[in-house]
């Protein structure tokens, strides 16, 4: 499921992402696109530019990879409505590119914080494949 992504989100960043479970790798990319969205509205601030359009495509790509490791046969509904919500960050970030928008960046942070605390609620033994227990 999420390793599929993993191409995606290692031309982004992290070194040790193939050691780690699904569930963390899943983890790791809401954190790093909350991260780098926080420090995208400082770059629009700032006037930073170039920082602030590499940090967007960045969280466009690691978007990407979050759609990559929906799972349509066992999440249903579920699986196409963060396909929506993904797809609609997306398209957010890339207007916050065009017009320096924080209000954008700041619509996808809630999105996405909202999306990892019902990530974050999932019980410990479900985080870890079968296979690997």
């Amino acid at each position: 499921m999420a390793h599929i992504s993993i191409k995606k989100y290692s031309q982004v960043s992290v070194s040790n992402i193939n050691e780690m479970f699904p569930y963390e790798q899943i983890n790791l990319i809401f954190s790093n696109i909350i991260g780098r969205l926080a420090a995208t509205k400082g770059f629009i601030e700032r006037k930073e530019f170039e920082k602030k359009g590499e940090n967007i495509s960045s969280c466009i790509l690691l978007f990407g990879a979050l759609q990559d490791a929906l799972n349509f046969e066992h999440g249903g509904d579920i699986s196409s409505n963060l396909l929506s919500l993904y797809d609609f960050c997306q398209r957010r970030l890339t207007e916050a590119n065009v017009n320096n928008d924080i209000a954008a960046v700041d619509d996808v942070i809630r999105i996405v914080k909202e999306i990892k605390e019902g990530w974050d609620s999932i019980p410990l033994e479900e985080r870890i494949p079968k296979a690997e227990q």
